[in-house]
C-alpha cells in the first residue's frame, strides 16, 4: 500500500557516500542567535523569516484571534535563548519584537508579523515558477529560498545519481516541475532501493541517515475546505519497469498525484479529506485535470493505498490544520519500484473553493 508518508524515496546506502550535517562550530561561547524555524497557533501556510532584514511573515486562520496568539514551535541557533519564551501569548494585532540571546550573550531583535489569511488561499508558488539552489548544493529545489512550502526527495537521491525533481521550461518564461524515476545502480540494489521515483510535495526535507524514511515532513499548517484541486500534468511511462532488487516485473508504471485534508492533534492524525488522482496513461501534452475532494469517510470500495495510514477520519466538526499535497513519477516508489524513466510534468495548480 501507498503510504504518502513514505512516498518519497532516499538510500540507507546513502550513509557511505554522504557527509554529515554542517554544525554551528565556534572556541568559546556561541555568537549565533538566529530564528531557524517559527510556527504560531492557527497558522496556515508557511513562515518566512528574512534574516538579513530579520522580520518573520506569516499567515493564520482567517477566523483566529490575533491578540491571543503564541509561538507553538520554535528552533534557534544552538545554545541560544528566545525572549517572550515559547507558548507566551501575544498580542500580534500589531507586530511583535522577539529577542534572541546567543550564549556568549550578544543578541538579536526579530519582528514578527502575523496576517489573517484570506477565506480562499492558494499555496506559494503554486505555479512552480520560482526555484532556488540551496547553499552548497548543485541541484534547484521549488520556491524562492529555503522558506519554500515545496520540498523534494533529491538530497537524498544525488548521493548516486543526479537530482530527479527539477524545473523544466514549457514556455518562454514558464516553468514546471518535471520528476523523473531513474535506476540508481547496484549500490542501491544491495540495500534493496534500485529505482528512485521523482517526488514533490508540501512539506520540508532534511536528510536523516540513521532512519531515511524520516526525512521528508508531509504536510504544512492549513485551515480552508477547497472542493476539488485543478492542475496540467503529462505523464510518460517509462519501461522496464524494475523493483528496488533490480528484478524486472511485467508491470506498467502510473503517475500518482493527489491532495490530503488532516487534522493533526499531537501524534493522532485523522483524515479529513482525500483527493487522488493516479494514471498510468502516456499524456504527451499538458491536460488539466480537476479531481474532487471527498470529506470524511471514503466510500467503501475505494482503493486500499487511499485509506489513512492510521484508519482514523475526522468528522466534520473536527477542524483542517495541515495539507500534503504530493506529486510522483513513479505510484510504487514506496517499494522502490518503477518504469525507467517514468516521467511526470506538473504546473498551475490550483485550489478550487
Amino acid at each position: 500500500m501507498l503510504n504518502y508518508k513514505s512516498i518519497f524515496f532516499v538510500l540507507a546506502g546513502a550513509a557511505l557516500l554522504s557527509s554529515g550535517c554542517v554544525k554551528e562550530t565556534y572556541f568559546g561561547k556561541s555568537s549565533f542567535k538566529k530564528i531557524l524555524y517559527f510556527t504560531v497557533s492557527n497558522e496556515s501556510g508557511s513562515t518566512l523569516i528574512n534574516q538579513d532584514s530579520l522580520i518573520v511573515r506569516l499567515n493564520v486562520d482567517a477566523n483566529a484571534d490575533l491578540t491571543k496568539l503564541f509561538p507553538d514551535s520554535v528552533r534557534l541557533s544552538t545554545y541560544a535563548t528566545l525572549s517572550p519564551g515559547l507558548r507566551v501569548p501575544q498580542d500580534f494585532s500589531k507586530p511583535v519584537p522577539y529577542t534572541v540571546t546567543a550564549e556568549d550573550g550578544t543578541q538579536a531583535v526579530y519582528t514578527v508579523i502575523v496576517q489573517k489569511q484570506s477565506a480562499n488561499p492558494q499555496l506559494s508558488n503554486s505555479n512552480f515558477n520560482d526555484w532556488y539552489t540551496p547553499s552548497g548544493k548543485n541541484y534547484k529545489q521549488p520556491g524562492l529560498d529555503a522558506n519554500t512550502e515545496w520540498a523534494t526527495g533529491n538530497d537524498g537521491v544525488v548521493s548516486l545519481s543526479t537530482a530527479n525533481t527539477t524545473p523544466i521550461e514549457i514556455a518562454s518564461g514558464d516553468l514546471a516541475a518535471q520528476m523523473i524515476t531513474k535506476d540508481l545502480g547496484i549500490l542501491a540494489q544491495l540495500t534493496g532501493q534500485r529505482m528512485g521515483a521523482g517526488t514533490l510535495f508540501t512539506g520540508t526535507f532534511k536528510l536523516d541517515l540513521s532512519n531515511p524514511l524520516n526525512s521528508a515532513k508531509f504536510g504544512i499548517a492549513y485551515t480552508s475546505r477547497p472542493k476539488s484541486f485543478s492542475v496540467s500534468y503529462k505523464y510518460l511511462p517509462g519501461t522496464p519497469y524494475r523493483n528496488g532488487a533490480g528484478q524486472t516485473l511485467n508491470k506498467v508504471d502510473s503517475c500518482d498525484i493527489y491532495l490530503l485534508l488532516e487534522n493533526r492533534n499531537g501524534q493522532v492524525v485523522k483524515r479529513s479529506a482525500t483527493a487522488w488522482f493516479r494514471s498510468a496513461e502516456t499524456v504527451n501534452e499538458l491536460t488539466k485535470i480537476t479531481v474532487p475532494l471527498v470529506y470524511g469517510t471514503l466510500p467503501a470500495g475505494s482503493p486500499s493505498y487511499q485509506l489513512p495510514p492510521s484508519g482514523l477520519f475526522a468528522t466534520e466538526s473536527e477542524a483542517i490544520t495541515h495539507i500534503s499535497i504530493v506529486f510522483s513519477s513513479s505510484a510504487s516508489g514506496a517499494k522502490y519500484e518503477g518504469g525507467l524513466n517514468s516521467t511526470l510534468i506538473v504546473n498551475d495548480l490550483v485550489l478550487n473553493y
